[in-house]
């Protein structure tokens, strides 16, 4: 081959090259979660995000910061619905009541038994479908996948809570306006409203000692460090979710938006299925660590479920619509029937 044969034919391998390379840049996201590396979310966020640039082939690429480098738990919708961000791991109920409050129905305790029932009333019901579609729209938002953050029990540095009354007098931490009626019903003395950044230094300094949390956050942020005993059955599912800039997502390839949304239902299915056994998995590490479980007898539950009624739920009234309660039960009714 002659050397300007050579040389062009060089070229355009390396035109090519620079043509795919500027391809694959073209597309790029940020997603951004508060969760520490050691959380089960967190870690089904890494995925989420390793499958996409797989399977895009490199044309999408999606880059993590997690540990609320960017923004923490009650920032992260804001940064998505503003660009910000592309891509946020969003916690329902600290995310959603800001912009409806008829979310808060879901931190009502005991009323859903699972998650799939949770997430069925927001599909499966005109109360819970028009809730659900305002709260996307106004936020400028769309969900393509679940990542749930787990069941919440209370978890304390008090040596035993194995009845409500071991509750009262604790300094409880609030992380939204919804934890406060339970709270209050259970008498405790003092009720701190903290981020997620600041409990740790609050268990260690004493400035609260009781806190109701998810088994995976107290190992992904050290707070079993100052824990001693969780009080069980859990009393609240808490949903998380993938969303995405609706305008960004909206001008993405139709084979990109089918991409994310494929490995969004697959990182919902495993985040599923894995969270309530990671959860009762942490339980066992806090036992062997020396951490008491306390569950409460048949007679105590009985006792709190007399006190849901009849404290905690009046307390709860002004948080949300009485038709979207009235609604919820009416839809978790028909599904234990079926």
């Amino acid at each position: 081959m002659k050397i300007g044969a050579l040389v062009s034919a060089l070229s355009v391998a390396i035109l090519s090259t620079l043509s795919s390379t500027a391809s694959a840049a073209e597309f790029e996201a940020r997603l951004s979660y508060h969760w520490g590396p050691k959380h089960p979310s967190a870690e089904h966020a890494e995925r989420f995000a390793k499958e996409v640039n797989a399977r895009s082939k490199g044309r999408l690429e999606i880059k993590t910061f997690p540990s609320g480098q960017l923004f923490g738990i009650r920032q992260v919708l804001g940064a998505v619905a503003s660009r910000s961000v592309e891509i946020g791991m969003a916690v329902g109920i600290v995310s959603f009541p800001p912009i409806d409050k008829n979310y808060n129905v879901t931190a009502m305790p005991n009323l859903f038994p699972d998650f799939d029932t949770m997430r069925g009333f927001f599909a499966d019901t005109p109360e819970g479908k028009a809730l659900w579609e305002h709260i996307t729209s106004k936020s400028g938002v769309e969900v393509v996948g679940f990542n749930p953050v787990g069941p919440s029990g209370l978890f304390s540095s008090r040596p035993k809570i194995d009845t409500i009354a071991s509750i009262e007098g604790a300094k409880v931490r609030a992380l939204v306006n919804s934890d406060r009626p339970r709270w209050e019903a259970l008498k405790v003395s003092k009720i701190v409203s903290l981020p997620t950044g600041e409990v740790f230094t609050a268990l260690q300094n004493g400035l609260i000692d009781t806190l109701s949390s998810v088994p995976g956050a107290i190992y992904s942020y050290n707070w079993n460090q100052h824990l001693k005993s969780v009080q069980l059955p859990y009393f609240a599912l808490n949903d998380a979710y993938i969303v995405v800039n609706k305008a960004w997502f909206d001008a993405l390839p139709a084979d990109l938006k089918a991409v994310v949304k494929a490995v969004g239902a697959e990182v919902s299915k495993a985040s599923t299925d894995e969270i309530m056994a990671s959860s009762a998995q942490a339980l066992k590490d806090f036992t062997a660590q020396g951490g008491r479980v306390d569950t409460l007898s048949p007679a105590e539950q009985a006792k709190l479920a007399k006190l849901t009624e009849q404290e905690i739920e009046p307390k709860m009234a002004d948080l949300f619509d009485a038709s979207i309660l009235k609604a919820a039960k009416a839809y978790v009714a028909r599904t234990k029937k079926n």
